[in-house]
Order: structure tokens, then C-alpha cells, then sequence
């Protein structure tokens, strides 16, 4: 294979890898003097596949053999975003039955003698509603979902109770099912 080869493949429309990959399965008979990787820029051939044909070749200077990518880390991600969502409060009850106790025996005391099962049953109901919603205004919280891209290509979205110590951009590891700053 030559050089005239490789140009004729990229100028025929295959893919990079496709070319490197007939590349790595030919016999050397490349050009790798300045004229010759010249004459490949010209002809549309990229970067990394003159890089493969220089390494093909047994030329490869420093900067191509420092391109080859180092091992993906798997568990190695970039925080891709961070939301806060407002988690709204689950009553259980236990609120609207005080409220209504409390309040059905304040009903009970203002509706004085003629009104007193009218006092507790008003003051009971309003206490029952009262204590549900604040029960449930109690619980409120916040939760935080954190997106992350992992270095393999794969996105993940991680839910934690309090604000993470990381921003958009950061470096983290997946370690144990838990984030932590890399």
C-alpha cells in the first residue's frame, strides 16, 4: 500500500477507521519524508491517519506516540449539571389527628354553653386541617439530582439529600454506588 492508495481511499469516501484499519493489515510501502506527508494533507487525508502510516512505517515521532489515548477509566466521570427539586412533605396523620384534638377542645371553650358541640366539632375540623398542612410543611425538603458523564460515554443521574461538594465540570469517581471528587 502507498500513499497514493490512502489518498484514493479517503478521496473515495471511506471512513478514518476504515483506512486505519487497511493501514495496520498492509504491507509499508509508505512515504513519510516532508514531501510525501505534504502530499497527503493535500489529498484530504487526516491527522491520525498520517500518525498511523508514520507508526506503520516505523517513524513516529514523539507527538504521535504521546496521542495514543491513555485507558479509559470507567468509574471516572465530569459532573454534567446540578438540580435542586423541592421534595414536598408527607403527612402521616399524626397532624391532622393533634390539630383536630387541639382544636376541638378550643372550639369547645368559645362556643361557650349553647354552642359547645357546634364549638367542637367546627374547632376539631379546622384543627385537623391545620395540623395536616403544617405536618406536611414540616417535612418539606430539598433534593439534589447530579448528572454525570463518564469517561467511557455513558451518562448517569445521581439523587442526594444534601448539596453536593462539587460543580458543573468537576472530576468524580463512582465509588461503591457514591460519587466522590476525583
Amino acid at each position: 500500500m502507498s500513499n497514493d492508495d490512502v489518498i484514493k481511499m479517503v478521496k473515495g469516501g471511506l471512513g478514518e477507521a476504515t483506512v486505519i484499519q487497511a493501514i495496520d493489515a498492509a504491507e509499508a510501502g509508505f512515504d513519510t519524508s516532508p514531501d510525501g506527508l505534504v502530499e497527503l494533507k493535500q489529498g484530504g487525508v487526516s491527522d491520525t491517519v498520517i500518525q498511523r502510516i508514520m507508526v506503520k512505517k516505523g517513524a513516529a515521532p514523539a507527538a504521535a506516540t504521546a496521542a495514543v489515548a491513555p485507558p479509559v477509566c470507567k468509574e471516572c466521570g465530569t459532573v454534567t449539571g446540578i438540580r435542586e427539586i423541592n421534595k414536598p412533605g408527607q403527612a402521616s396523620g399524626v397532624g391532622a389527628v393533634a390539630g383536630g384534638v387541639l382544636g376541638g377542645v378550643l372550639g369547645r371553650q368559645l362556643g361557650g354553653s349553647s354552642h359547645r358541640i357546634a364549638g367542637t366539632v367546627v374547632g376539631a375540623a379546622g384543627g385537623a386541617i391545620a395540623g395536616h398542612l403544617i405536618e406536611k410543611k414540616a417535612k418539606e425538603g430539598k433534593t439534589f439530582e447530579i448528572g454525570v458523564r463518564f469517561d467511557d460515554g455513558s451518562s448517569r443521574t445521581f439523587t442526594y439529600d444534601a448539596i453536593p461538594g462539587w460543580n458543573t465540570g468537576s472530576r468524580v469517581k463512582l465509588v461503591n454506588g457514591a460519587l466522590s471528587p476525583l
